[in-house]
């Protein structure tokens, strides 16, 4: 039998990995908020243990994460960064960047394939595959990085957009009639994900992955239940890095 795998945070995602590493014969246990972490990990020598927390509670879970698991985690949360797991001392986690969601009730929606890297990566899209979740894995940290970055991009651009044109605003709408406010907004996020990091990223690059998801569904509401905590997040890192965000601010006058 296979070794067991550990989820943390069983919501719509967690729930959805879960049934995929069901398919792939792993046992799987849950950890909510009534389990004993530090006794399951004296019980069970896991494969891998997936976090699916809200990015809110990532910090959290990392501290709560025994020593002996350290070495077999995989992250998959938004506004994610390596700054965000080597302040507690993990080396080399597993990461998957999500390009589908899941809202009670419906089915997975894929925009595009998600990318992986990390030594567990391959269970990961071994897994998704039983459930006809693409997913690839990448060569390099640095592959890593872009995509993340890539990530927060698309992220932090349309909900903030979502913010100031119209709550139920699309994709389409962002791209046909906003392109200024979203090419302004993009580049004081550009700015930080540059500071977030300590390297610099290829905007034409970054710029045609925003067009590949865009056009992955044009339907796609900007503005998520979590857009003006993520306004005000992404104010608070410029704040801690001195960082001039002239657009963000701007927005925040208004909507903070």
């Amino acid at each position: 039998m296979k070794k067991p795998i550990i989820v943390l945070g069983i919501g719509e995602l967690g729930s959805i990995f879960s049934r995929a590493f069901l398919k792939n014969n792993y046992p799987v246990y849950p950890i909510t908020r009534q389990t004993n972490i530090d006794e399951l990990a004296n019980t069970i020598n896991p494969e891998l243990v997936l976090i699916c927390t809200a990015e809110v509670d990532l910090q959290n879970a990392l501290l709560s994460t025994p020593n002996k698991w350290k070495d077999r985690i995989t992250m998959i949360q938004n506004e994610l960064l390596p700054r965000d797991w080597k302040t507690h001392n993990f080396i080399d986690p597993t990461v998957i960047s999500v390009w589908f969601e899941k809202k009670k009730g419906t089915d997975p929606k894929i925009l595009i394939s998600s990318p992986s890297y990390g030594k567990k990566a391959k269970i990961l899209v071994d897994s998704l595959a039983l459930i006809n979740i693409p997913s690839h894995i990448l060569n390099s940290k640095e592959e890593l990085l872009f995509e993340l970055v890539l990530k927060n991009l698309y992220i932090l651009t349309t909900n903030i957009v979502g913010l100031v044109i119209n709550s139920n605003a699309n994709i389409n709408d962002l791209r046909n009639k906003h392109s200024n406010l979203m090419s302004n907004v993009s580049n004081d996020i550009i700015a930080l994900q540059t500071k977030l990091t300590g390297q610099t990223f290829d905007e034409k690059k970054l710029d045609q992955g925003m067009v590949k998801i865009f056009e992955s569904d044009l339907e796609h509401r900007c503005m998520g239940r979590s857009a003006l905590t993520r306004l005000k997040r992404t104010l608070e890192l410029a704040k801690e890095f001195n960082l001039s965000v002239p657009t963000l601010k701007k927005i925040a006058n208004k909507y903070v």
